[in-house]
């Protein structure tokens, strides 16, 4: 039951064997269990309360609670119930208290919050902060949001006095600063400048008051910051990068139209490159610097002003140019090494993607995470087998290892991990990248010559609900640009739709290939074309399937009309593809020429299937129209699939050339141009 993650079996094997052999282990696992099937997504409302009340009353059995693991599992039973009064008086009971669990203290919190018991939230808050001495900004919040909704002076007198004995650390002075945001934006603001004056030579200090500062105005908080840098390293240089990246991402963030803010970032990234902070580094350490560089970048592909304006054409290049610098200088640095393999990417230079992508060593859970970066679209912008497999391989693993923890959380009795890693398997098996990437590994063996042996893809699975794991923001050194995302990526975000749509065509191919007239996954396929709205697939793509569909009905149908259409269908598009060479710098040329490729590939090999049906070979019009379909397109399609592999193979030399050209440019100049090394890989395409 743990192996397949059936939540259902597990409570009805839990439950008998507690009736056979009542043990307490057996009770404690029928009460997780119930918990479980409680919460997942498999049991309708009424179940949901049957399993909770069940689990409830099998609480008894088990008491006395003899673990912090067992007392969270007893709350989060209470949790699942209307009974906020028993949960929080069993919280604070004195045998709960005295594990001095962070989870069980987590709850005591939240069960407060949610009972509106204000006065308890502050004074539970309070011990906390003191009494526990846990600097934990979540008591801090709402130990402040409690004082306000009480209006109590007492208590606000006692939080401010804790403020300010507590102001220089970094959860006090932030809790002043939401306690502030509360009552009025002068009083934010005062104490936004309280906590910079302090933090403000911390890498926290942007990401703490970012949330806060929009109301601001602008020009004010500036001039403060920037008045703050000359203090600063008056007194210490010794974090002087912090404190100046810190300024111009308020820069960034409340001055978008300042033309000279690239050239700014420039100067000051190659005056901070002797700085200790970037010479006795470790090699894999952060450098906060670089964020100077990407901020730069990510102000140019939005569009923003400049003093010396790129040329549409030479934007990408210029800012390739930019990161390729800081990459050079600090090798490990993973958002400079995304953003350098999303761009090269995106201009169809993927040999350059993945030599970058490979210096990350990017493993495990991490892949799933972060795959996208480099595999968006990969059959079709880069037909590539070794990086697609190998990101496959944590699937599998997830199916063998996460079984075999869940069994050893329920033995070793850490029952407040079964719900999680219950929940990491699921996320991981309904993965929308693990889809994706079933589908492609099937395409890049297509259009490679290769065997599909165990790429066969499960029909079932388009009931799946998708869950997206990917991380599309890890590449802002400043707040993210939502559109930036979009405007460079490869192509539309792939996600469920895109997934069931090519499971969906992949099934009708096996069926075609199969010699198989069954009609129900074109129905299914044909109806998803027809009323979803299909934002993530490209025109190119759902003309690739709408081919899919006319295939099928061909070999439903077995008609010299069906065959030509189909053949119509697919001359407009090869015609339109079939002329050499390639004027732009653009995945796009790639994309839709190995989509043609692939579709026809499909179409050739599924005719030759429908030629030997015996409904079709008896009919020689048909017969020979399928023929005469297979022979004007396998010569023109050979020759698009030749164009497209010699571009591929001169594409590095293409960008490097770019980047030549427009290194005359005013923007290129203030960089050390000579200092910038192109990462390269021995792929073959």
């Amino acid at each position: 039951m743990c192996t397949g993650g059936d939540v259902r079996g597990q409570q009805k094997a839990a439950m008998a064997l507690q009736k056979s052999f009542p043990r307490r282990q057996y009770t404690l696992w029928t009460v997780v269990s119930c918990y479980l099937l409680a919460i997942s997504d498999v049991v309708s409302p009424q179940e949901r309360v049957l399993f909770s009340t069940l689990a409830s009353r099998l609480i008894p059995l088990i008491e006395p609670v003899r673990t912090a693991e067992e007392a969270v599992l007893k709350a989060r039973v209470l949790e699942l119930l209307p009974m906020t009064d028993e949960l929080i008086s069993f919280l604070y009971d004195g045998a709960t208290e005295k594990w001095n669990n962070l989870e069980l203290a987590t709850m005591r919190l939240e069960a407060l919050v949610k009972s509106e018991k204000w006065e308890q939230v502050f004074d539970s808050s309070m011990t906390t902060v003191t009494a526990e001495n846990l600097d934990d900004f979540e008591s801090w919040k709402q130990m402040a949001y409690a004082a306000t909704k009480l209006d109590n002076e007492e208590r606000t007198n006692a939080l401010i006095e804790l403020m300010e004995k507590r102001h220089k650390t970094r959860n006090g002075a932030l809790a002043a600063v939401y306690y502030a945001s509360l009552r009025s934006t002068e009083a934010t603001v005062a104490a936004a400048k309280s906590y910079f004056q302090i933090f403000g030579r911390q890498q926290c200090a942007f990401e703490d008051l970012q949330t806060y500062v929009g109301a601001f105005d602008a020009q004010k908080w500036l001039a403060f910051v920037d008045e703050q840098i000359t203090l600063s390293i008056e007194n210490s240089a010794q974090h002087e990068v912090d404190i100046l990246v810190n300024a111009r991402k308020f820069h960034y963030l409340l001055a978008p139209e300042d033309k000279s803010f690239v050239e700014d970032n420039i100067s000051l990234y190659n005056k901070l490159l002797t700085s200790p902070a970037l010479q006795d580094k470790l090699e894999t350490d952060y450098f906060y610097g670089d964020d100077l560089i990407i901020m730069a970048a990510t102000w140019l592909l939005e569009g923003r002003p400049v003093s010396s304006p790129v040329p549409d054409k030479d934007l990408i290049i210029s800012v390739i140019i930019l990161l390729e610098t800081a990459a050079s200088r600090d090798k490990y640095q993973f958002r400079i090494r995304l953003w350098l393999t999303r761009l090269y990417l995106y201009i169809g230079s993927f040999q350059q993607a993945l030599g970058h992508y490979n210096i990350l060593s990017i493993k495990n859970i991490q892949m799933d995470v972060l795959s996208h970066y480099l595999l968006s679209h990969v059959s079709t912008v880069c037909p590539t087998w070794k990086p697609l497999i190998s990101t496959r391989d944590i699937y599998d693993s997830n199916a063998v290892q996460t079984p075999y923890h869940i069994k050893k959380v329920y033995e070793t009795g850490a029952f407040s991990q079964v719900a999680g890693c219950m929940e990491f398997g699921k996320r991981l098996s309904e993965s929308v990248n693990k889809g994706i990437l079933c589908v492609e590994a099937k395409r890049v063996a297509r259009i490679l010559g290769m065997k599909m042996d165990g790429l066969a893809i499960n029909p079932m699975l388009v009931s799946t609900k998708w869950k997206e794991n990917r991380n599309f923001s890890i590449l802002y050194g400043a707040t993210p640009d939502e559109n930036l995302e979009q405007k460079y990526q490869v192509g539309p975000k792939q996600d469920g739709t895109w997934v069931n749509a090519f499971i969906l065509r992949e099934t009708i191919i096996e069926e075609l290939l199969a010699a198989d007239k069954r009609t129900e996954y074109t129905s299914l396929l044909k109806d998803l074309l027809e009323k979803e709205s299909l934002e993530s697939l490209t025109q190119v793509e759902k003309w690739s399937l709408e081919m899919v569909v006319q295939l099928s009905v061909v070999a439903v149908s077995a008609t010299v009309d069906s065959v030509a259409v189909l053949h119509k269908g697919l001359s407009e598009r090869i015609e339109k593809y079939a002329k050499t060479g390639d004027t732009s710098l653009s995945w796009e040329w790639f994309h839709s020429r190995f989509i043609v490729v692939e579709t026809v590939m499909i179409v050739i090999a599924s005719l030759d299937g429908l030629v030997v049906m015996p409904g079709t070979k008896r009919n020689g019009k048909v017969v020979s129209a399928i023929v005469a379909c297979k022979k004007s397109f396998q010569a023109v399609v050979y020759r698009i699939k030749e164009d497209a592999k010699r571009l591929k193979l001169g594409r590095e030399r293409w960008a490097r050339d770019c980047v030549k050209r427009i290194s005359e440019f005013d923007i290129v100049k203030k960089l050390d141009v000579g200092s910038i090394s192109y990462t390269m890989c021995n792929s073959e395409y």
